[in-house]
């Protein structure tokens, strides 16, 4: 339960007051606000602004009284949570990047950097659900990272991969942190350089900072992150960064489902089948893996099927994403059982497939993770 849902609707409520020239209603609600919680620097301002408007002096907010770079990222971050509360999804909609979560994964994360929210949605069996939400602020100048110390905070689906208790981490990251595997094959794959992308806590005392204020990572306040801890340090939790987040019908989303569960099997069939001519066609002409290209993965994939009389393929825990920021490319991770008559593994998998100019879904890249 997200810590710092009262206080924003304090806040987002004297606002409304204040719209409606209700000034003493506001000032009661902002006076509550900041007795609880003296760290919310936006609030404090916005009830200097009110004291200001009932004395007749009012010049806009927080004119005078703090200096303009910070006034800024203050103005900016009222102005994100009022769209917030305008836009928040009705409940009937799921973001259209989260096709579908595996049996095994109980939460998966979606960042919209344009509203600097963070939706928290829960694995319920009978589908997805909206569980949470949160104020989260992103890299200062905004996305797409490309290049290391750009400040930028990467688009794309990455994965909880160790939690960093903030005991071991300067003050800046307030409680602690979750790394990202950032950057991810398809980032490699784009020339995108850079590391140590978290998920992680605002500076000791701080209530919340402004939309775009960390070097690229995505910040929270400390009480909300220590909330989500328990079901972060599970790992392997997916999260979603987005521009901005798209919103799908749960029918629309379970027939990209269908169609992607569908191409997997097709793949896995065709494998299992050991005519390799088959299984090759799902592969794309620019596939990439490692040092392997399409032609050395097609020589690989002969040589070692000519030695199968039998091939077994079982694949568990399925989570499809639709990339975001990249139209027509989807992501698929699983668990992939695999035996044959001289061999048999267990790994976990992650393909991404790429809708390509013939209407045709291709892998691209393939690889344990």
């Amino acid at each position: 339960m997200s810590i710092t849902r009262e206080p924003e609707v304090f806040l987002l409520n004297a606002l409304e007051n204040v719209q409606r020239e209700r000034l003493d209603q506001a000032q009661i609600l902002l006076e509550d606000l900041i007795r609880d919680n003296p760290d919310f620097r936006l609030a404090q301002l916005v009830y200097a602004d009110v004291l200001a408007a009932r004395a007749g002096a009012l010049r806009g907010l927080g004119a005078g009284m703090v200096p303009d770079e910070e006034l800024a990222g203050l103005a900016d971050e009222v102005r994100r949570r009022w769209l917030y509360y305008q836009q928040r999804p009705n409940g009937a909609l799921l973001p259209s990047s989260l096709v579908a979560l595996g049996e095994s994964e109980p939460y998966a994360l979606v960042v919209d950097l344009e509203l600097s929210r963070m939706y928290v949605l829960a694995n319920m069996g009978g589908g997805l659900r909206i569980v949470d939400d949160y104020y989260v602020s992103g890299g200062k100048e905004g996305p797409e990272k490309h290049r290391e110390g750009d400040r930028r905070t990467p688009l794309g689906v990455y994965f909880i991969q160790e939690h960093i208790p903030g005991s071991r981490l300067p003050s800046l990251y307030g409680w602690g942190a979750f790394t990202l595997d950032y950057p991810n094959p398809l980032d490699r794959r784009l020339g995108k350089t850079g590391h140590g992308i978290w998920l992680h806590g605002n500076p000791t005392g701080t209530f919340s900072r402004p939309p775009q204020d960390s070097d690229g990572c995505v910040t929270m306040h400390n009480k909300d992150l220590e909330a989500l801890a328990p079901l972060l340090k599970q790992g392997n939790v997916p999260v979603v960064i987005a521009r901005r987040v798209a919103w799908a019908d749960p029918g629309e989303l379970n027939r990209a489902r269908d169609k992607m569960l569908d191409m997997l099997e097709a793949w896995r069939s065709d494998w299992e089948s050991l005519n390799t001519d088959a299984y090759l066609t799902h592969y794309s002409r620019e596939f990439r893996s490692g040092s392997q290209n399409h032609a050395a993965w097609a020589r690989h994939k002969r040589r070692v099927n000519a030695g199968k009389s039998e091939i077994r393929v079982h694949l568990t825990n399925v989570n499809l994403f639709e990339y975001p920021e990249a139209p027509g490319v989807m992501v698929a991770t699983f668990i992939q059982d695999y035996w044959s008559d001289n061999f048999q593994s267990s790994s976990r998998k992650r393909q991404f497939w790429k809708h390509e100019a013939d209407g045709q879904w291709r892998i691209i890249y393939e690889g344990t993770y």
